[in-house]
Parts: structure tokens; C-alpha cells; sequence
């Protein structure tokens, strides 16, 4: 019987397990009554391994292989991986065996063999195949003997077929039942396994080929998905790492933040926080005395460690009202208070600038705990040099310098306190990008002035001048130095460097810097001694001719916006109101009469505007020397806004007598302003809508421009007839304040 029909019996193999039991049976006669007729030594070497172990091989130990039906579920094992099971058989078996042995050792024991490594070589290389397509050609030629199958526990099956699970494997013959010839069967059980146990022994990589998951496999994927989530939170947080929002407190009180030149500490006080002389130029002490400011940008000029910002520093060198003298030459520090330390949602920043004088007096233009809380808004106080060490314009100092200039020290120092708020202010919680400039009296003027220093246009966004002199310098820098050689005499200085060692007293002993005509009528033979020059450095152009050009050219950088104002009665003092117990009429008529409008006989004009008595006089010599020259410049050549607080409107003012003194704006907007009486609050209400709306959006909540009168309410002011008259009898501006 041939190889190729025993693989096509095979082939046919498709039946019942009764039927295949008694195919065996009778192939197990025929193969049986053909070996009686044969022996081994006629087998050629050509016949294949599968006709050799179909008729009866011998193994190498020369008893003969017959084929063996293994059942359905079970593995013909090799002797070899049973390691010991022999010793389970029968002593009956063991004497058949070596029986066999023996006499089945012949000289042909060496062509046996050749056909049987032939058997197992190609039997390993068909085991060793993949399902492709050329492999399936060979299988079909072999007849589907060797056609093994995986176990179908690798596969998707029911609970109903967990039998299938188990693959069977057959040797040559598994339809015959031969003797035991070494080759151990070992049963395989069948339990029913569950489907996630049987996944649980699959490697993950097959699970997922067979998306079969356990329990464990979607703990592990939620976990994973977790620490993808917090990694990308890391990295979004990381790209915009930066300070904290809100800096700690240390012992609950004191605060640290940082500067261009190192960290300071201030302290919590009065729910702000509070940061008091932090230097921000250097102290133009030695040979920096009559210097420009020199911005702090050098680590040289810094301290080491944190500075303790904590307490308040002194003024610098100034003239008080009652003409004694405060403060020292190493003053150029600001003072900030803020409501929050962080750096989202910075704030607007208000810069302080407050001076009676330029020769000095205490503004009440200081930082506001609470409307820093309340209005939600940053202060910045600077200090700046007054008197002479701020605006000497000499000759000799001139000529010390590559580029000949001198005086306007004190603009310098605000233009660096200006350049230190741009660069550090979003270390306290303020906005760069939103500085309004709130400048009262002198500090005013100074404000007004440096709008037109082109190095400033960038630093500020708004400016509020508080009753602002409109006098500014016209004259060249020799014309100033001229006037100041009253001042070298004193001194008995001939170069810079004599001016540089002497001391403080000398320099403040010369009257000169105390002249001053806010409070009195005018006179033809007064003198206007303006301490602001044309430097050359800071300001090489009039003041009007510099807003004008902004004016015309409409650049909207340049002409920032603007607004103006004062008070009815900005002249109003103390000193001036007790020069009289009684003011009578006919002291006040004959005060007007001994003025410049008596000598141009308009002593019955200007009293049809104003009537005959202190508060009448107030607000003449008011009109005279802030106010009307306000509204001409404010009006007529800049066309911007201007305020005017009235006297009735503020609730009586000073001391309830009906008078809108000249700090009545300022304190009213920072909440000084003495407000027992409901009408008096109600005018600091009206003051700070006014204020805060223009600090927050730029502009004012009414009109972008004409009059304003601030009382208990804001209404429009149609105009002042007064001024129309000064105006036109060229009173005004000729005889405004200069400082």
C-alpha cells in the first residue's frame, strides 16, 4: 500500500468516531497480514518514512514502531518528556520489550535508520511552517497528516464550547490502538475554563490583538491615563511658569517682593500693603550734587541681602510754610501702597506728585490706604529734589558738563521715578501699561512740564493736573543762569566743585527760593522768578509750543489725555485769612484799588462778579492767578476737559465758611477731606466718581471736554464771566503763579 494512499484515506478521514475506530481496526488487519508476507530488509530507502512506520519500522533500540491511537484530548508524549513513567509499567511490558529489542536487531540496521531521520527531518520542517499560502500547497500534498492546529483557547469561543479549547494531537495513525512502544499518553483533562481566566494567561500583547481585557489591564489604562492628564497639566503649567499669584506673608505681617536691584520687604497695614523709601536713583549726594538723576543701573548702587522697606525715609531738603527747613540731600525714594502683591490682574497705577512750592511744602498728594483698597488702584509717592538742589541753573555748572546744561534736576528725578515704576511696579501688582499721573499744585507744574519730555511719553498713560501754574519757561538757559548770579555771590562759589563741598546751609540760606505771590493781588513792579528752565537737556522747547505741535499732529502717543482743574477759592490760607480779624468791604474795596486792576480802573468791574468780602477777595485773587489762566489754557489751547470745585457745592469747605480751598480736590479724592456734613460727602463722592472713572477708563464719565463745576453733583459750567474780563483787560494769564 502506497504513501499516497494512505494521505488520500486520510484526506477522506472526515467521519464519525465509530466509523474512524473500525476503519482503524480494519486497517490494522491489512497492515498486519502485510507484514507477515514482508520483512523490514526489503524496505527500500525510497519508500518514504510514512509506508516505513506504517509497516512496522524499528526504533533505535529495534523493537518496531506501529502506529497508536491516541483518543481525542490526549498528547502522544515521548519517552523522553515523561522522565520516570516507566517505572509505572508493568514487569510483563518490560520483558516484551527488551524481547523485541533483541530480535529485531539486524544488519539492515542502518539503512532503518536513514529512514527514520528522513521521517523526523521533514516531519520538523512541515511543524515549523507558517500558514501562508506556499505552505498551504505543502500541506496539501502530505495529505493533511501533520496538519496541526492551535489550541483554540487562544481564540474567541463560548462557554458552550469550552471543549474546543483543546486541540488534538495525532501521531502517524490515531485510528489504530497499538501496545505501548515508549511513548507515553498522557490524558489531557478538560475542564471548563472561563474566558477571563483563560485571558489572565495570555500575554498583553495577544489580549489586545483579541481585545480580550481583564479587570486588571483597565485599572492599569485608567491609572496611565491619570498620570498622562497630570503630566499634561504639568507641562501647561510649566510653560507659563512664573512668581506666584499672591506672595506669603512672613509672620504674618511683612511681605518681600523684588526690584531691579534686589528684594525689599515691606508689611501688611490697614488691609494694603505698604512699601516705604525704595531707592530708585542714585543719591545724588558728593559729586552728584546739581546732577541729573542716574537711574540705578548699576549692581554697584544696589544693596545686598533684602532691604527693609518697612518704615518711612526722610524728604528730601525743602522750605517748609513757616520757612524752616526739613529733610536731607539723599532723599530720591518712592513709597508704593497697594492693595495686593501678585501679578494677575494688575492694577492701575496712581503716581503722587505734590508740592506746595518748588522750593518745597508737604502736598497732601499722599498714598490712601484706603481708597487703595476700596478703588482698587496702586500709589506711588516719589520724592524730588526742591529749592536750589532741585532747579539751580548756573553758568559754572553748566560748563562742568560734555553737554553745557543745569537746572531742572528735580524733572530729572521724576523722570527716573517714572522709568523705576515702568520697570518694577508689576512686582507690587500694578499695571505698567496704566499710570495716571496725578500732580497737585508745584508737583502739577512739574507733571505739565514733563509731558513734554519725549523721554516720558512712554511711561505714564493719563495726567490730572491739580491747579497747575500755566507759566512755563521760554527764556534760553543764559537768561536763568543770569538770574541766579545773586545766588553765586551769596555763596562766593566760582566753580561746580565749591558748590558741591559746601554744606546744606549755605546753599538754603539765600531768600531767593521763598518768593512766592499765590495769595496776594497783583503788583506792577512784582517779580516772576520761574525755577523751571530751558535746560537743554529735558526741556528745549516753550511748553505750549510742545502741545501744540501734539495738538496739530494728532499723534494720539504723544498727546496724552489730559485733564485740568482747581478750586474756586485756590488762593485761600491761613496766613492770608488773619491778616484781618473783621474783613470789611472797604478793606477789600481798597485792596483791589491798590492792585493792578485799580490802576487800570477795574475796581467797579470786578466787583459786579465777585461781592466786597474775604471770600469775594479769595476768589478774585484766585481767578487772578490759577483759575481763569486754567480755563485759557485749558480750554482755549488744549481743548481738554477742566473741573472747578465751588465753594457752596463742597459744603463749606474750610471750617464750614463756604470756601473751596486749593487742597479741596486732592483730599477729596484720596479721603482727607473733612466730610462730617452730608453735603460734604456727597461732594467726596462726586470728586472720586470723577477721579476713579478717569484713573480706570481714560476719560471722564461726562463730557470729553468743556467745563465741569463739582459740587454735590457734576454739572456743566457754561463759563466764567469774570474771566472773560481779566482775559481781555490782559490780566490774565500775564500774572498766573509760577510755581
Amino acid at each position: 500500500m502506497s504513501t499516497m494512499d494512505i494521505n488520500k484515506e486520510y484526506e477522506d478521514d472526515n467521519k464519525t468516531l465509530d466509523k474512524k475506530q473500525i476503519e482503524a481496526e480494519e486497517k490494522e488487519v491489512m497492515l498486519k497480514a502485510e507484514e507477515d508476507k514482508s520483512s523490514p530488509a526489503e524496505l527500500k530507502a525510497d519508500d518514504g518514512p510514512v509506508k516505513a512506520a506504517l509497516s512496522g519500522d524499528l526504533t533505535e533500540q529495534g523493537r518496531e514502531v506501529k502506529p497508536k491511537f491516541i483518543p481525542i484530548g490526549a498528547i502522544k508524549m515521548p519517552g523522553f518528556f515523561t522522565k520516570n513513567s516507566d517505572k509505572d509499567k508493568s514487569k510483563d511490558d518490560e520483558a516484551a520489550i527488551e524481547k523485541d529489542t533483541e530480535n529485531e536487531k539486524t544488519d539492515d540496521n542502518s539503512q532503518v535508520k536513514e529512514h527514520r531521520f528522513q521521517f523526523l527531518n521533514r516531519m520538523m520542517k512541515f511543524l515549523h511552517q507558517d500558514d501562508g499560502e506556499d505552505n498551504k500547497g505543502d500541506r496539501k500534498k502530505m495529505g493533511g497528516l501533520f496538519n496541526l492546529r492551535y489550541p483554540k483557547v487562544f481564540q474567541k469561543h463560548s462557554a458552550n464550547n469550552a471543549e474546543a479549547t483543546l486541540a488534538s494531537m495525532e501521531t502517524l495513525d490515531d485510528k489504530l490502538d497499538t501496545p505501548n512502544d515508549g511513548m507515553e499518553t498522557v490524558k489531557l483533562e478538560t475542564p471548563e475554563i472561563e474566558e477571563g481566566k483563560v485571558a489572565t494567561k495570555l500575554p498583553l500583547r495577544e489580549r489586545i490583538r483579541q481585545k480580550k481585557f481583564i479587570i486588571d489591564d483597565i485599572v492599569v489604562c485608567c491609572i496611565a491615563l491619570l498620570v498622562l492628564l497630570v503630566v499634561i497639566i504639568g507641562i501647561v503649567i510649566g510653560s507659563q511658569a512664573g512668581p506666584p499669584v499672591e506672595r506669603p506673608l512672613r509672620l504674618g505681617r511683612y511681605i518681600t517682593t523684588f526690584t531691579g536691584c534686589g528684594p525689599v520687604e515691606g508689611i501688611l497695614d490697614e488691609g494694603v500693603y505698604k512699601f516705604y523709601s525704595i531707592p530708585y536713583a542714585v543719591p545724588p549726594v558728593d559729586e552728584k550734587r546739581f546732577t541729573y538723576a542716574q537711574p540705578l543701573n548699576d549692581i554697584s548702587h544696589c544693596w545686598n541681602g533684602t532691604l527693609n522697606a518697612r518704615t518711612k525715609g526722610p524728604l528730601c531738603l525743602q522750605f517748609l510754610e513757616n520757612v524752616t527747613i526739613t529733610g536731607e540731600e539723599d532723599c530720591l525714594t518712592v513709597d508704593v501702597v497697594t492693595p495686593h502683591v501678585r501679578y494677575d490682574t494688575p492694577l492701575p497705577v496712581v503716581v503722587l506728585i505734590g508740592a506746595n512750592s518748588l522750593t518745597g511744602g508737604i502736598s497732601p498728594a499722599q498714598p490712601s490706604a484706603l481708597y487703595a483698597r476700596t478703588k482698587e488702584v496702586v500709589f506711588v509717592r516719589p520724592n524730588f529734589r526742591l529749592g536750589p538742589f532741585g532747579f539751580l541753573a548756573l553758568d559754572i555748572l553748566s560748563n562742568s558738563r560734555h553737554l553745557p546744561a543745569s537746572g531742572n534736576y528735580g524733572l530729572s528725578d521724576l523722570l527716573a521715578a517714572l522709568q523705576w515704576v515702568n520697570l518694577n511696579i508689576k512686582h507690587f501688582g500694578g499695571d505698567p501699561e496704566s499710570v495716571t499721573l496725578l500732580g497737585h499744585r508745584a508737583g502739577a507744574t512739574l507733571t505739565a512740564a514733563l509731558t513734554t519730555v519725549k523721554q516720558a511719553q512712554k511711561l505714564y498713560s493719563r495726567v490730572w493736573l491739580s491747579s497747575p501754574s500755566v507759566k512755563y519757561p521760554g527764556e534760553p538757559l543764559e537768561s536763568s543762569q543770569q538770574l541766579n548770579n545773586r545766588f553765586k555771590e551769596m555763596t562766593k562759589c566760582n566753580d561746580a566743585d565749591c558748590l558741591r563741598r559746601i554744606s546744606t546751609t549755605e546753599i538754603l540760606t539765600p531768600d531767593i527760593w521763598l518768593e512766592s505771590h499765590i495769595g496776594d493781588l497783583p503788583k506792577r513792579d512784582e517779580s516772576n522768578h520761574s525755577l523751571l528752565v530751558l535746560d537743554g537737556e529735558l526741556l528745549k522747547v516753550h511748553a505750549y509750543e510742545s502741545w501744540n505741535a501734539a495738538k496739530i499732529s494728532g499723534k494720539d502717543k504723544v498727546f496724552k489725555p489730559m485733564v485740568f482743574g482747581t478750586t474756586q477759592h485756590s488762593s485761600h490760607s491761613d496766613l492770608l485769612q488773619k491778616k484781618h480779624l473783621n474783613w470789611t468791604a472797604d478793606i477789600v474795596e481798597k485792596m483791589v484799588k491798590d492792585s493792578v486792576l485799580g490802576e487800570k480802573n477795574l475796581t467797579a468791574a470786578i466787583f459786579t462778579h465777585v461781592n466786597k468780602s474775604y471770600e469775594g477777595l479769595v476768589e478774585l485773587i484766585s481767578s487772578i492767578r490759577t483759575l481763569c489762566p486754567l480755563v485759557s489754557l485749558a480750554r482755549i489751547t488744549l481743548g481738554v476737559p477742566m473741573y472747578v470745585v465751588m465753594g457752596s457745592g463742597a459744603g463749606g469747605g474750610a471750617g464750614g465758611s463756604g470756601i473751596a480751598g486749593i487742597n479741596a480736590d486732592v483730599e477729596a479724592i484720596l479721603g482727607t477731606f473733612d466730610s462730617e456734613m452730608p453735603e460734604q460727602r456727597r461732594f467726596m463722592a462726586a470728586m472720586q466718581q470723577l477721579f476713579y472713572y478717569f484713573v480706570w477708563h481714560g476719560h471722564l464719565p461726562g463730557p470729553e471736554s468743556g467745563l465741569i463745576k463739582v459740587g454735590q453733583d457734576l454739572l456743566p459750567l457754561n463759563g466764567f464771566p469774570l474771566c472773560d474780563l481779566l482775559i481781555n483787560e490782559d490780566i490774565v494769564p500775564m500774572y498766573a503763579h509760577s510755581d
